[in-house]
């Protein structure tokens, strides 16, 4: 499964008001850490509470914050995961997935 089905438009463009004020590759540095932590946060949030719908969309939009995490193995597990609709897969891939790592993972 291919992390670039999350990263459509169509998919971008549901986002919640949430997600819908990230200014991607245009703002500060500063800006797009805290915007991409607070995707992630949210995306974990949203898989162990099972709301699949709401995974999907911060996926999304992490995705396009920080596009080089498109590559990442355990998120494009995730991500197929949450394609599929199968929110306990989505669930044990998202425990070994950490925030305090995506530095690491998005170069």
């Amino acid at each position: 499964m291919q992390a670039e089905n999350l990263s459509s438009p169509d998919n971008q463009s549901s986002l919640p008001s949430w997600g819908s004020s990230f200014s991607g590759k245009g703002s500060s540095f500063g800006d797009q850490i805290r915007q991409r932590d607070q995707m992630a946060t949210v995306m974990l949030m949203a898989i162990k509470a099972g709301n699949i719908d709401t995974a999907k969309r911060a996926l999304s939009a992490l995705l396009h914050i920080e596009p080089s995490l498109q590559l990442n193995q355990l998120l494009i597990k995730i991500g197929a995961a949450l394609l599929e609709g199968n929110v306990l897969i989505a669930q044990e891939f998202a425990t070994h997935f950490s925030i305090d790592a995506i530095d690491s993972l998005a170069h």
